[in-house]
Parts: structure tokens; sequence; C-alpha cells
């Protein structure tokens, strides 16, 4: 949680200012309170399912740490993140692996070690699969990736089970893959996966999925195949604001109810829900300047610490660490970075009186944040640290 305390930002409790004595700007500080609490959500709203934290969203060792003492399993897209989530302590039967070009040696690692499934995301994938199984000596437990071509109302590069995106089986070839992977003694067909993409928020999207699971599982039922797991994916989206997230319940009520008399279990590959929430990035103001007509703030972090503006939009709201009683303006916040488009944010509301020295926090960065940093105009990777 975030809030102001004589006037100084804390994280669940912990001084941002009192942070940036010890850490070098910018770093990303994660709250393991905010992390639990809404990790927490997710179990009480789907009970008894397999609830797959996905790496893709941060894999800092301690968030990983955390998340697998409570419970959780893990979704990995990489070898990388595979061997992220076992030296978290995940155990490797509660590991989901995702992604449309995995790795050979991912696959074999993930069939050897009796991961909890495989998403099958192409025809093209299931000679690999049984070359794998052959290899080990293991079955390889397979769930069919469907990309049942839905629009959903997200930003286009969040779409991943639209007509034309590269990821998932289309519908033409959704029962040659199960007739494949049945006829092949080295695979098992477990169920399906039906990921429709990231940042949803609305209960028409969320129906849309679910009329689609049930539309898949009985057909493939009606065909002779077993479908005893329904894997959702993740995609549950926040506000970016100060308004309420749409729950973990909201979607049970949707997903849960879909399902309810077809005696399947629930996998679920959150991420940005139970993280994004958790972390802040605080920057220092380098200098201001008023330019065009415009203030700006130049502060010592941009697309190289934080590269979702520019991908996906500037979404992210932006607070000092100390609280003035100066005027609030409209602000344009952007890096030290040699592109037009390092922008954090357009329009905050900051204090007029910001200078050289003061602390920025930029909210809502536990997701998509130090995962995306990278090295543009050679600067180092942000710091990252863990409070309560």
């Amino acid at each position: 949680m975030l809030e102001y305390r004589n006037d100084l930002l804390h994280l669940d409790g912990h001084s941002l200012a009192e942070l940036a004595r010890a850490v070098p700007t910018p770093f990303y500080a994660y709250g393991l309170p905010t992390l639990r609490e809404r990790a927490r959500a997710f179990q009480e709203a789907f009970p008894g399912a397999l609830i797959a934290f996905a790496l893709k969203a941060n894999r800092h060792p301690v968030v990983l740490h955390t998340l697998a003492r409570m419970g959780l399993a893990a979704d990995v897209v990489s070898l990388g993140e595979w061997d992220a989530a076992i030296a978290a302590g995940f155990p490797t039967e509660r590991l989901v692996v995702n992604g449309n070009a995995k790795e050979q040696a991912l696959l074999e690692r993930a069939v050897a070690a009796g991961a909890h499934s495989i998403n099958l995301d192409a025809l093209e994938e299931i000679p690999r699969l049984v070359a794998a199984a052959r290899s080990t000596g293991r079955t390889a437990r397979v769930a069919l990736r469907i990309n049942p071509g839905l629009d959903v109302r997200t930003h286009p590069h969040l779409r991943v089970a639209s007509a034309g995106s590269q990821f998932g089986l289309p519908p033409e070839q959704v029962l040659e893959a199960a007739r494949m992977v049945q006829d092949a003694p080295e695979l098992e067909l477990v169920g399906i996966h039906l990921h429709p993409g990231s940042q949803l928020l609305e209960e028409q999207d969320w129906q849309a999925v679910a009329g689609a699971a049930r539309s898949w599982v009985l057909r493939l039922r009606e065909g002779g195949f077993p479908v005893h797991v329904v894997n959702w994916g993740g995609g549950l989206g926040i506000t970016y604001t100060e308004a309420p997230d749409p729950t973990p319940f909201d979607l049970a009520r949707v997903y849960t109810a879909a399902v309810a008399d077809l005696d399947v279990a629930q996998v679920l590959e959150p991420g940005r829900w139970i993280v994004a929430r958790a972390g802040v990035m605080v920057t220092r103001v380098v200098q201001a300047k008023e330019a065009w007509g415009r203030r700006f703030v130049a502060v010592d972090a941009g697309m190289n610490a934080l590269l979702r503006p520019v991908l996906f939009g500037p979404v992210h709201r932006v607070w000092p660490v100390v609280r003035s009683a100066s005027e609030e303006v409209p602000t344009t916040v952007v890096g030290p970075n040699c592109n037009s488009g390092d922008v954090l944010s357009p329009d905050a509301l900051l204090p007029r009186d910001l200078k050289s020295g003061d602390l920025l926090a930029v909210l809502d960065v536990g997701a998509y944040g130090a995962v995306m940093a990278n090295g543009y105009n050679a600067r180092p990777l942000p710091r990252e640290v863990v409070v309560g």
C-alpha cells in the first residue's frame, strides 16, 4: 500500500525517501505485504485451482520465493525463467510451460522433470515434444493452446488470441492437433489453454473467453478426446489509476460458472494483477525547464528503466516522494535518453517547485518494469529492493 505519512511517501510502511538514501536512483521497490494480499485474493477466488504466477511480469528472486512459499505455481516461457522458478522453490509439478518458440532444451527439461503441463502452441511443435519425451524416457503432459480469434479490448500488442496472432492453434487445427497428440504414445492430452491477452478489464471479454473455453471442452469431448484441465491463461488487468481494479472474485464468477458442470480442474496464469500494484520506481529530478509553453521535468529514469510507456502509452501515475504545499501544475516527465518518445508521463500533476535532486515515484510498475529494463544509451540497469 502507498500512503503519505508526515508528507513522506511510504510503501507498505517503509519510507521511499529513506530507501533513496541507501540505494542509488533509479530503483524499483516491491512491497511484500501488498504482494501477498493480492496473491491470496486469487487463491481465495479460485479455491483448488492451480494459480501459476507469470514470471514474465516479475522475476525478482524474493518475489518469486514469497509466492512459492504461499503455494502458487509458476508460468514460464524460457529456460531462464524455468531456472529462476526452480531456484525460487517452485516444485516442478507446479510449473506450466508456455511460449510460441520454446527452446528444445526447455521442452526436454520440462518433460524430464514432470512439469504440470506444456501448452502446445503449434502442430509443428508436436514432433519436437515427441523427441523431448523420447530423449528423457518420460511422458509429456500436453494442453492445447487454442486461439479462437477473440477481439478483446486491450492494446493491440497485448492481444494473443486474436485472428492473425502468432500464438496458439487456429480453430481449424485444434482437432488435428488433438488427434496427433492422442496418437503419440509419448504424449498425454490433459486439457486446453486459452489465454486471450493481457490487461483485460471488462466482463464482456471474460464472458467471450469463458464461452470459447466451454465450447471447445464440449467439442473435444464429443470427438473422444479427454479434457480434464482448463487453463484460462492470465490477463486480469488493473486500472493504473486510483479507481478500483476488477478482482479475481469478479473473474471467478464468470470463469468458474462456465465450467462448473464439466468436472475440470482450473489453471490460471496471473502476473500483472498480483504484482503491479506492489511495485514503484523511484527516480531523481535532474532538471526542470519551461519550453514550448510546457513544463518539463527531466529525471534519471526513462525508457531504459521503464519501457512500458513507450510500448503501450503513458499510463503510470507519478507522485512526489516528499509532498509539497506548492501548487500542482501539469508536467511532462521525461527521461534522459536520446529519444523523443522517452516520456514517463505527459501530464502528471506535480508541484511547481520541483527542483534538481527531488524524488519522484512512478506507480504500479511491479509488473513489466524491471524485467523489461535495458541498456539503451549504455545506462546501468536499475536496482531492485524489497520491503516488508
